[in-house]
């Protein structure tokens, strides 16, 4: 029976709290060259940047068409 408990408790993720001392330790242990798991790649990233830039450059010529039409340059 033992042995069944002991190989449960390897598939369980460990759960840290969040302001604990093994949490905070995590961030000073880690090796700086480990890869996580999931990496986001490709059409993941893409997509949200193309997103922000095209919304970023959409207020950004709302505020220069503004301007200029403030400016008489219109």
């Amino acid at each position: 029976m033992n042995s069944n408990s002991n190989s449960n408790d390897d598939d369980e993720t460990n759960v840290v709290a969040v302001g604990s001392k093994e949490y905070y330790a995590g961030f000073t242990q880690r090796s700086l060259n480990e890869e996580p798991a999931e990496r986001v790649t490709g059409d993941a990233i893409l997509g949200p940047t193309f997103k922000f830039v095209g919304g970023a450059m959409v207020i950004i010529l709302a505020l220069l068409v503004g301007f200029m039409a403030s400016n008489g340059l219109l």
